[in-house]
């Protein structure tokens, strides 16, 4: 169990979240892992709001949300693949606008 307590100004909450695990670690251990995880999860929502503006999409019904979200996910892993030093943004963005840098995107995908 770990107990999450977020500060906005003056505003606090609190959010208590349960994890299973056969690990045996001090608390300061597990916490450690704990934070990673959530590190990730925001770095990778930050991303997507940022290149696919996210959060102010209005999808809303039905399965669509869920679906549009692991569309966007996808389309953040498959522009990482792409080795040029452009954001995730303007890869999107070049994706768009030039086919022949949308191929060299999707010519990166292994299919099995």
């Amino acid at each position: 169990m770990v107990e999450a307590i977020g500060e906005i100004g003056e505003k606090t909450s609190s959010e208590t979240r349960y994890y299973l695990s056969d690990l045996e670690l001090a608390p300061e251990e597990f916490n450690g892992l704990v934070r990673g995880h959530w590190g990730i999860e925001n770095s990778l929502h930050w991303v997507v709001d940022v290149a696919f503006r996210e959060d102010i999409q209005r999808v809303r019904s039905g399965n669509a949300p869920d679906n549009m979200a692991t569309f966007r996910k996808l389309a953040v892993q498959m522009l990482g693949h792409v080795d040029d030093k452009q954001s995730v943004k303007n890869k999107r963005k070049m994706a768009g606008w030039n086919d022949d840098y949308l191929a060299q995107i999707l010519d990166k995908i292994k299919c099995v």
